[in-house]
């Protein structure tokens, strides 16, 4: 999985337009810090140092609930459910997004 290509195809297709700033970000680090398969995970406390102790848990979930409604990420509900302090881990999947 190309990172360079993943970010050119959501760009290409205008994702980007519809996303905040939240949604924008965490798509970046989560893609950044994606293996080759698309598979990461990432804990909470590393997305805080990165974003900023402001970015709540609620506004983490939100943001990961957007990026799936438009198939950037998959993040198993288990995973969104069981966030709840900084040693906790978002288990996600990145896509590449398809042509429309």
């Amino acid at each position: 999985m190309d990172k360079l290509s993943i970010l050119q195809s959501v760009k290409r297709c205008k994702i980007m337009d519809n996303l905040n700033t939240d949604e924008i970000r965490l798509y970046l680090i989560l893609l950044a810090n994606s293996r080759d398969n698309g598979d990461g995970k990432m804990l909470l406390r590393i997305i805080n140092g990165v974003l900023g102790e402001g970015f709540s848990m609620d506004r983490l979930k939100a943001a990961c609930r957007k990026l799936s409604e438009y198939g950037l990420i998959e993040v198993p509900a288990s995973s969104l459910e069981q966030i709840n302090d900084n040693d906790s881990k978002l288990v996600y999947k990145i896509f590449p997004v398809e042509p429309t």
